[in-house]
């Protein structure tokens, strides 16, 4: 058997039903008629609002019809449909959703007076419609201008309708069992629009304290700051604040932006990126953001107290990403916004990232964490950051001049710099593998040439602030030429060796690159010349030739027109030959280099390694690692998409 609380139920709904259809056919389709293709931006505006307040209203008469169609269902036909399958109790969020729709549409209206602006355009019309319009209100009758009738008659309905939905479901409520299967579904329906009514009313002192507001501002601000979506939270006019180092004049808290004005200078803050910082000052309160950090001074505690509150909700409700239901900070404890987020943001201030886009993972008001970084003239970094630099493994790709050419960094960062070991392509193919310290190459290292380069090479060998410095070994894969040796700032110098070709070995001290001094040349067959050289490693001026049969020849020597060897000395063939089984080639460089200063690239990362117990995170920086080539990045789906890493 049916209550008479479900039969006024129906009743609500019928009323309700026909109030919106009237509300729809007298008001919103007029409204839709009055301007149908402004020209201006503003009349463009106010019918957009207008035509999604007719689609939510729409949206709200078709739910209140399939509501009103279910308890019909259950009062005529009570053995076929239980309590519990009433639509306003089975289902009572979608209900709700579509009045949360209703309200936010009217809201966005009303911010900016579209039902003003639009009733002006048939002011004679809707003074002649006035009648109509206060039969839609519960008093029967309205003061002030048409746009406030036209208000009025659009919110008040929907507030009773309410509000009387909150007080005949108690009712219900209380004629059920304790254990009857719809008593959680009536306490859950009266929970809901009961905190429906609280954020009505949140929403509707919202939007008439942001209408308000555009009146105090110059039509330059208005013009900057009006928008429908915007609802003002705080205004330094009615708590005065001192903002240090910027000074700004007014301080407004929007649900989305903090703003502040400086004279005609507007500077949003997007609350998605602001975080809180609370000082030990009861009066001063610190606001983070990705460019700025800046201090609200209030002149009482209670002040401060009420900024850093509505700061801190307005944030959490900004990064919810919808308006907070049932009220901003109803809850039992003030929400927290949390300390690490992930969202995008484009640098504005000059300097290292000016106009760059961030997209990744953020903690007080830095980059921190996965992320990308992207410039528009085609630089890109995916990987770690730690407040606010590149730091720890990431991949960089700077676009050179000519089409399609990268230069792509695959390294390990600390504090935005390169360093420990890396793979850098870059855009004329030459490939370096090895270390790095404070963005150049520093330690052991490989470098070789793109492979068609007119002289091929290959570098093996240790650098010193991006400059071959110590022990390496260069290849000259054209001329089939080894140098092995020493190196200062990118030049053989020092002790060396030259293996050719042919097989001739010259050991001797280089210098600016060029060979200086005496020096050992030791040839295919085993002869060992020690003298002074030229640089086409002919022996010239004083020396000394010993042959593989152990004789020697000493004296001067000197290269004649014809390119041979002239000689003028003693040739000493007393000396017994070598015994074949006893003897070995000959080497040079054995005490030239000693092995224990040759790789100190390679042994001073490891033995760091060690010192600091072998962390797991430093064992890819140690050993290096796989990654894509350069052209399979560019391509690469993940990196194309800004896939964080």
């Amino acid at each position: 058997m049916c209550s008479s609380e479900e039969t006024d139920l129906l009743r609500l709904e019928e009323v309700f039903s026909t109030t919106l259809a009237r509300t729809i056919s007298l008001i919103l389709q007029p409204l839709l008629l009055a301007d149908p293709e402004p020209s201006d931006p503003c009349g463009k505006e106010c019918l957009r609002l207008l035509q999604q307040l007719h689609e939510s209203a729409q949206r709200l008469w078709d739910v209140t019809e399939q509501s009103l169609l279910s308890l019909r269902q259950r009062l005529y036909h009570p053995p076929s449909m239980s309590l519990e399958a009433v639509l306003l109790l089975n289902n009572a969020d979608y209900v709700l959703q579509a009045h949360m729709e209703y309200i936010k549409s009217y809201t966005d209206c009303l911010v900016v007076q579209a039902f003003q602006k639009v009733s002006k355009k048939r002011s004679e019309f809707w003074r002649s419609q006035r009648k109509a319009l206060r039969q839609l209100l519960s008093s029967g009758s309205s003061e002030g201008s048409v746009g406030t009738t036209l208000c009025q008659a659009l919110r008040q309905p929907l507030a009773h309708h309410v509000q009387k939905y909150v007080l005949l479901l108690l009712s219900l409520r209380d004629t059920l069992d304790e254990h009857h299967p719809a008593q959680q579904l009536v306490m859950h329906a009266v929970t809901l629009f009961g905190n429906l009514q609280s954020f009505m009313q949140q929403a509707l002192d919202q939007a008439m304290a942001t209408q308000a507001l555009w009146h105090s501002l110059s039509s330059r601000l208005r013009d900057v700051l009006c928008t429908p979506t915007h609802r003002l939270l705080q205004d330094s006019q009615d708590i005065p604040v001192v903002v240090t180092p910027l000074r700004a004049e007014r301080v407004l808290l929007f649900d989305d932006t903090l703003v502040l004005l400086q004279g005609h200078n507007v500077h949003t803050f997007d609350l998605k990126l602001v975080w809180v910082d609370p000082s030990q000052d009861k009066c001063v309160l610190h606001i983070l953001t990705p460019e700025d950090e800046f201090s609200f001074c209030t002149r009482d505690p209670q002040g401060q107290v009420v900024w850093q509150w509505k700061v801190t909700q307005a944030v959490c409700q900004a990064l919810c990403g919808k308006k907070d239901f049932p009220v901003l900070g109803s809850g039992r404890e003030p929400s927290v916004p949390p300390e690490c987020r992930c969202l995008a943001y484009t640098f504005h201030r000059e300097g290292r990232l000016y106009q760059a886009t961030y997209d990744g993972e953020w903690s007080r008001a830095k980059p921190h964490g996965k992320g990308t970084l992207k410039w528009p003239d085609g630089r890109n970094h995916v990987g770690d950051f730690y407040q606010g630099l590149e730091h720890g493994f990431g991949i960089c790709l700077v676009p050179q001049a000519s089409e399609d050419k990268f230069d792509c960094y695959k390294c390990h960062w600390r504090e935005g710099r390169m360093c420990e070991y890396g793979i850098c392509e870059y855009g004329t193919d030459e490939v370096y593998k090895g270390y790095f310290q404070a963005g150049v190459r520093h330690g052991f290292g490989v470098l070789d040439s793109a492979p068609q380069a007119p002289q091929p090479f290959r570098y093996t060998g240790h650098w010193e602030r991006g400059q071959r410095s110590g022990y390496g070994i260069e290849e000259d894969r054209d001329r089939g030429e080894r140098y092995i040796g020493m190196w200062q700032a990118d030049q053989r110098h020092g002790p060396g060796i030259v293996v050719t070709q042919a097989g001739v070995c010259y050991q001797g001290t280089f210098q600016g690159d060029k060979m200086a001094g005496p020096g050992i040349l030791l040839c295919e067959d085993d002869s060992l010349y020690e003298g002074t050289f030229t640089r086409e490693l002919t022996l010239l001026g004083k020396g000394k030739v010993t042959f593989p049969n152990g004789f020697t020849l000493e004296g001067s020597f000197c290269s004649g027109t014809d390119k041979g060897l002239y000689t003028q000395g003693v040739l000493d063939t007393t000396a017994l030959p070598p015994n074949p089984s006893s003897t070995r080639k000959r080497q040079l460089g054995l005490g030239a280099f000693p092995v224990e200063s040759r790789w100190q690239g390679v042994y001073s990362p490891f033995r760091d390694f060690l010192r600091l117990g072998c962390p797991g995170e430093l064992q890819e920086a140690l050993l290096g690692f796989h990654v894509q080539s350069s052209r399979e990045l560019r391509k690469s789906q993940e990196y194309l998409c800004c896939e964080r890493l």
